[in-house]
Order: structure tokens, then sequence, then C-alpha cells
């Protein structure tokens, strides 16, 4: 069953995208722009300015009534400008840029705490480690359990971080007299050089995007003999490498808006023929391709906004059209293509942010000329599989996306087999009664397999949340 599920988890069957704005969080024309988009315990948290309260912190449940301002921590119509939202220590953190300037937390029972004043020279925020990091004043530090921790060393971090097998990856400078940022690695006591990638000047680290497919930390840096390419790294110097020169001689590619779906490594680069356009990586030099020329020639499509949904990435791009439109992928050529034009024959547009929440995408747009950028939802029908068998009785599956509870209709007594997005059995034969069934399975997406008495057997995408 297992090779058969695959490249039917695989195949594109979704249809039928819509999108719809969510709320008018700012009524009329002005925006209410929302942004840093997390999700966390259930909702989907953000930032937006409504007009009475400033810039402030909201959630959503993926519906309008349930869309609702969280915390005004700011009184008034100034703004407090939520900023690095991070899942830590099981609940919301985010610093604020204006009014009460500092290190919060919020959960669903405590409300908003303000954890640590100040922190205005603090940016460039990770969680790792179990703590969370971030650079201030030069300084690599961290905050655990209520106390914040600068790393003493004359080593000037200036730069973006990532973490790979227990250290801490950022571009550094040997003193405050130099500006020359090469690779530096934290390995909890000491931060020290891992790799010069420029001998002649600097290679300035950035857009470090953490591979859990292949254990491996893609990065973007400037080298003697090649531009801003794109590099990875264990966190050993042997291991610190170049993985392609996509283009060729010193010109620069940029390699960035990294994501991973399944064994690729998505990401947007310029090869100096294709301008900024779609591509994958596995790791290795031949494994390192474009995907496709979506803006043909040398026009860029400039692919950004990268979010993974049912094993594809979606993604916001310009095909020449001069309209919005979204974009899936599935790592093939033949499966990179147009899937919704947000809204036909306007060029007027500003899109933000995108996030999946719930098994839908929520966008931060304008797409109107009466209403600013607001909240929109872009609903993304799940897959529905199912087995071709003469014998099969028509059944419905529901709620899905699900808590854990699912009901059948159609279907009183079965069994099913669960799998995961591999094809990896999670139950085996368990038994339907009464139409309903308890998953106990951690969120994610699954592969569910009834089978009937009669023979009967269906095959449904199912989210857990």
């Amino acid at each position: 069953m297992k090779n058969i599920l695959l490249p039917l988890l695989l195949a594109n069957l979704l249809s039928a995208q819509s999108i719809a704005l969510l709320k008018d969080i700012n009524p009329g024309a002005n925006p209410s722009t929302p942004a840093e988009f997390l999700k966390y315990d259930g909702k989907l948290y953000f930032s937006a300015n409504n007009g009475s309260v400033g810039s402030e912190l909201w959630a959503t449940d993926g519906t309008s009534e349930g869309t609702d301002l969280v915390a005004d921590l700011n009184p008034g119509t100034a703004s407090s400008i939520p900023n690095s939202l991070m899942n830590y220590d099981n609940q919301l953190y985010f610093v604020t840029l204006s009014g009460t300037k500092g290190l919060y937390s919020y959960d669903t029972n405590a409300g908003v705490t303000l954890k640590v004043p100040g922190m205005t020279t603090a940016s460039n925020f990770m969680v790792a480690e179990g703590k969370i990091f971030f650079r201030q004043s030069g300084k690599l530090a961290y905050y655990y359990q209520g106390t914040i921790t600068e790393i003493d060393t004359p080593v000037v971090v200036n730069g973006q971080m990532g973490a790979v097998n227990g250290k801490i990856i950022t571009g550094g400078s040997a003193s405050s007299s130099t500006n020359n940022l090469q690779l530096y690695a934290y390995d909890g006591t000491t931060v020290s050089l891992l790799k010069v990638i420029n001998t002649n000047t600097t290679s300035n680290p950035q857009n470090f995007f953490y591979s859990s497919a292949f254990n491996t930390l893609f990065f973007t840096a400037g080298s003697t003999t090649s531009g801003f390419e794109l590099w990875k790294t264990d966190g050993t110097a042997d291991g610190t490498v170049q993985v392609k020169n996509i283009n060729a001689g010193t010109a620069s590619s940029f390699p960035g808006n990294f994501k991973q779906v399944g064994n690729k490594v998505f990401f947007a680069a310029n090869n100096g023929t294709n301008g900024n356009e779609l591509w994958t990586t596995d790791g290795t030099e031949e494994g390192t391709m474009m995907l496709k020329d979506i803006n043909p020639g040398s026009a860029a499509s400039n692919p950004n906004n990268l979010t993974v949904l049912n094993d594809k990435v979606y993604f916001l791009a310009s095909d020449g059209s001069g309209e919005a439109r979204l974009w899936e992928s599935d790592g093939t050529a033949a499966g990179t293509k147009m899937t919704l034009e947000l809204k036909p024959g306007y060029t007027n547009f500003v899109l933000g942010k995108m996030e999946e929440y719930g098994g839908n995408l929520y966008l931060s747009a304008k797409l109107s000329v009466s209403q600013g950028q607001e909240l929109y939802k872009i609903e993304i029908p799940a897959p529905n599989l199912n087995v071709v068998n003469p014998n099969k009785k028509t059944i419905s599956i529901y709620p899905n996306p699900t808590s854990g509870k699912l009901f059948f209709r159609g279907l009183e007594k079965a069994t099913y087999d669960l799998y995961d997005v591999t094809g990896t059995v999670v139950k085996k034969q368990e038994k339907i009664e009464n139409s309903s069934v308890q998953l106990n399975v951690p969120k994610g997406n699954y592969i569910l397999v009834t089978k009937a008495a009669n023979g009967s057997v269906n095959t449904n995408k199912i989210i857990v949340k």
C-alpha cells in the first residue's frame, strides 16, 4: 500500500482555489498592513493597525469574527510595533519597536508579560538550543530563563545567524576596527572563526536556512572567486563549502527565500541569463537547478513569500502579465505553475507577507481601490485521494482539517490504516465504530485509508491541526 500511496500523495489534485478578504481591519482606503505572521496555540498571530490603536498584536482563527486585537501595548493611536514573533517555551515571544520597548511573552492564560525592558539595540532574533539568540551592540547574546547573557568575546557579531549541529553560525569581524565579515561559530562556550570565505574583503554571510532533510545550513556569501552565491555548512570548516556558482564568474546570484519540501530546498536566484527565478537544491552542485523561467528571458519573476502547504511550495511571482498571481511548485518543471489570479485585470496591487494556517494561505495585500492593504484568505482545498473500487460506497469525512476527531457520513463500521506523508504506517487496522474515530496523533498531514466490510476502500488526505 505504501508504494501506491506515495505517488497518489504527490499528485496534483487541488482545484478551485479562491481568495476573499478575511477582514477589513482598518475600514476604508487606509491600510492595516498585516505583517509578522506566526502560528501559535491554534491561531495565526500578526501585527496590524486598525486606525484606532496603532500597530499592535492581532490574532485570527480563520474567520472574520475570530480576527481580533490581542493587546494594545502602546495605548491610544500610538503603536508598539510587535516584531520578531517567535515560538519559545510554549509561549509567543516578540519584541516591540515603539512605546515601552522590550522583549514580551504572551500566552492565552497569562496574557502579555514584559520579560526584558529596553533591548533597543537587539536584532536578528532566532530560537535555537533552547534559547533565544540575538545580537546586541555588536555582541552575540541569548535569553534563557528570564536572563540576558552576552557572550564575552572581542569578535564583533554584525550579521544574520543560523544554527546547525549545536552551533550558532553568524557573520562577524575579528574586532571593532575592521568591517570584514567572515563566518564564525558559537559552540556554547566561545565565538571563534569557522572559515574565511573571502580573503580579500567581507564575505557578508546571510540568508541562513537550516535544512532538516540534509542536516545542513544553507546561506549566501561572497567569495574571492565568485560573487554572492549558495553555500552550506555542517558547523565544521571542512564542511563549509560553496554549493554552486550559479551566476558564473564573479557576478552574484544572491540566493534567498529558502523553503524545504521533502528532500528539496527551494529558493530564488539569478543565474545572469534568466533573471531572478525559482531554483531547487539537494546540497550538491549537480542537484542545484532552475525549475522554471516563469518570466521568460532575462526579466525576473522574483519568487517571494515561499510557503509550504500540501507537500508543495506556494509563492508569489511576476510572470510579465502585470497582475498579482499565486504560483505553486511540486519540485518539477511541469508542476511549477500559476494556480490563482488574485484579482484578474488589477495591476495597482500591493503584496505583503503570506503564511499557511489551517490548510489555507493568508496574505497581506492591497487588491482594491476602496480598501488598503488588508488580510486575505486563500482557500486551498485539501487533496481528496480516492482509490478506484467498483464496490466502493460513497462516504465523506469531516471536519478536515481536524483537531483529531473525525466523523464519517455513509460509514458506520470499518477499519482504517493511517500513513504519514513519507508513506510510513502510523496506525494499522484500527477500528471505526459509530461513524467516528479519534486519531490521537501529532499535528501534521496524513493519509487515511478506510476499508469497509464490503471491500470498499477510500483514501483521503487528512490535516491534523
